[in-house]
């Protein structure tokens, strides 16, 4: 098998794309009384073919990823995925607030206007870097597996404007 790049899918995960699992093992000449077979009998083999699998998943989704955001309470990261390399734009609050910034329901105005109230300040910060030398894919695979969504662009583009 080639070089893994991502890790193995969930349970969980893999349920979800299962319909795409199952077609998976039928291109590779193995239908569901087989799948059993195996996942009983050789384990190890069900476990490199759910992990091949993964692979090919992973590298789908993080290819046609654009835009991330990753959230905590009183910092916000958004990303943008070029080609050679990642620009963040980040707000983060200092101070009091009943802001929170993983509440994905407030609205920027609203955001702006309740740390005015509380007497929090918000600063805007910025970077951009060349991917980490293990390249693009496992660079925003590194951050999705920190917390980051993958998103539509419109919070980095706000705070890009501000």
């Amino acid at each position: 098998m080639k070089e893994t790049k991502f890790r193995r899918l969930r349970r969980d995960e893999l349920e979800e794309v299962k319909p795409q699992f199952v077609k998976f093992l039928s291109v590779n000449g193995i239908d569901a009384s087989s799948w059993v077979a195996i996942k009983e009998d050789e384990s190890r083999r069900a476990d490199a073919l759910i992990l091949q699998f993964s692979q090919i998943v992973f590298a789908g989704v993080i290819d046609k990823v654009r835009y991330l955001v990753h959230r905590k309470p009183h910092d916000l990261r958004t990303y943008r995925t070029g080609p050679d390399k990642i620009e963040m734009r980040g707000l983060l609050i200092s101070g009091s607030t009943r802001v929170d910034l993983t509440d994905t329901t407030l609205s920027p105005q609203d955001i702006f206007t309740r740390l005015k109230e509380d007497g929090a300040t918000p600063k805007l910060y910025t970077a951009e870097r060349a991917y980490i030398p293990i390249g693009r894919d496992q660079d925003i695979f590194l951050r999705m597996e920190e917390g980051a969504l993958i998103d539509n662009g419109d919070l980095f583009h706000l705070l890009d404007g501000l």
